[in-house]
């Protein structure tokens, strides 16, 4: 414990500016971070949506998927109830 008194200011001011800055820098951080992993997450799909509009195969299957999805949102139950493959 003798250490970390060393580093730690004797005013209570000076534990008040440190403490804000801590929080400020933490919550940079953080702010940083969700926006690179939004920005990583909308390149992903922009790629994702460039192979699929260059390759016909998997264009085609991922709109088969989207369909599909909709459909069952739309109407329910899937149109194929007894096709489970569990």
């Amino acid at each position: 414990m003798e250490i970390l008194e060393t580093y730690l200011p004797k005013d209570i001011y000076s534990l008040l500016v440190m403490a804000v800055v801590v929080v400020a820098g933490i919550w940079l951080v953080l702010f940083l971070v969700r926006k690179l992993i939004g920005i990583a997450l909308l390149a992903a799909i922009v790629i994702g949506g460039l192979m699929a509009w260059h390759n016909p195969v998997l264009l085609r299957n991922a709109q088969d998927t989207a369909v599909r999805y909709y459909e069952q949102w739309r109407y329910g139950a899937t149109v194929h109830e007894e096709q489970r493959r569990w």
